[in-house]
């Protein structure tokens, strides 16, 4: 089957700017973001966009972009084809990404790493103490133990928020706002991460106690849910992502909302703290493990050899080390830039995630807590 642009509808040539998409859609996005222009809705802020009409309305056509998850820093903003991309910092993207000159990096020196490795909750159990193991022998009741152990993560999320450095000195509404908007997201990024390198067939851990194959999310309604979320297994799996850059690639998504703020600059300023965190832990991680290749792979003086000045060999010394720091700082960028096209997917999946959980409640056949049916509830209201 064809892909579609997730925009408009129309037939995708690709994936750009990390979402499958159209050239015309392509090309709308890359003008808006080179330009700088803001668009201005003259109806409510809900034009349907489609092909034949995503011209009609370029604020909701350009909102749509954003929220498919389409990256501003994808843009060049020189202008220039071809060559490696640049990026400028910006104070109202959703993040930006700074070239990055490995060294020597100490992750416990980062208040903001250190600060997630300590808060990070417990790992939860779908077996409560005093409970009977999980009843999974029906649709319902299995969506029954995934709907309450939604609810504990919700809680264990929200007092996570609380112990990361900065967030409580946002506005009560900011705080309230980021976990309405991004928890989704959140508990996705963590199923995922729970879920890498089990052996096959393709499970997801919910938890520990609690593994679910393609079979049973089937019979649960979830098989959307179970797909686009062992896609992103397969990615994370695929870059080796370390416990710390799961860590801070999950603050990053709190931080990282697309919704009106009351106090955008300190939100800002706590997410670039957050990235900043995230290159470290990259920067600690990939450049040390590029330097160890490059030394593994040199070749060895041979007991015959000619002798050689010490000028010249003082050269070569010089040129393999530029030549190190060089292949450290292009491991260091691919591999930030690859963490960050997850975000695309994930955002693709707070879709997904919300539209079964919606289904349940619309079914009333389930029992949700309240704060899991007011979580659902909120999106509308703060997107």
């Amino acid at each position: 089957p064809r892909r579609l642009c997730l925009v408009c509808g129309d037939v995708a040539s690709g994936y750009h700017y990390g979402v499958a998409s159209c050239e015309a859609c392509k090309a709308f996005f890359k003008r808006t973001i080179q330009g700088n222009i803001e668009y201005t809705c003259p109806a409510s802020s809900d034009c349907e966009i489609n092909k034949r009409r995503r011209k009609a309305c370029q604020a909701c056509r350009f909102q749509k972009c954003l929220k498919m998850g389409m990256l501003k820093e994808g843009v060049r903003l020189d202008r220039v084809r071809g060559g490696r991309q640049k990026y400028r910092r910006s104070t109202d993207g959703p993040y930006h990404v700074q070239a990055l000159t490995p060294k020597k990096v100490s992750l416990e020196d980062n208040v903001i790493i250190s600060a997630l490795v300590h808060c990070e909750p417990e790992p939860l159990l779908a077996i409560t103490n005093g409970s009977s193991s999980p009843p999974l022998d029906t649709h319902y009741k299995t969506v029954s133990v995934l709907s309450e152990l939604v609810d504990r993560e919700l809680v264990a999320t929200i007092s996570w928020a609380k112990q990361i450095p900065g967030f409580t000195d946002l506005t009560l509404n900011d705080q309230m706002r980021l976990l309405q908007t991004t928890w989704a997201e959140i508990l996705s990024l963590a199923l995922a991460y729970r879920s890498c390198h089990l052996s096959p067939p393709t499970r997801l851990m919910f938890a520990s106690d609690l593994l679910v194959d393609e079979r049973q999310a089937s019979e649960c309604r979830a098989e959307e849910l179970f797909l686009h979320t062992a896609h992103l297994v397969k990615r994370l799996e695929a870059l080796s992502v370390s416990r710390e850059e799961f860590l801070a690639l999950k603050a990053l998504l709190l931080t990282n909302a697309d919704i009106h703020l009351e106090d955008a600059s300190s939100v800002h300023k706590l997410r670039d703290a957050v990235l900043q965190g995230l290159h470290d832990c990259v920067a600690a991680q990939r450049s040390s493990s590029t330097a160890s290749s490059s030394s593994s792979g040199g070749s060895a003086s041979s007991p015959n050899s000619t002798p050689v000045s010490t000028t010249t060999s003082s050269a070569n010394s010089a040129n393999g080390a530029a030549a190190q720091q060089a292949a450290s700082a292009s491991a260091v960028a691919t591999h930030s830039g690859q963490l960050l096209l997850c975000l695309p997917l994930l955002r693709q999946l707070d879709t997904v995630v919300r539209r079964f959980w919606n289904g349940v409640r619309r079914d009333g056949t389930v029992p949700m807590n309240k704060l899991f049916v007011e979580m659902l509830e909120s999106h509308s209201l703060v997107r």
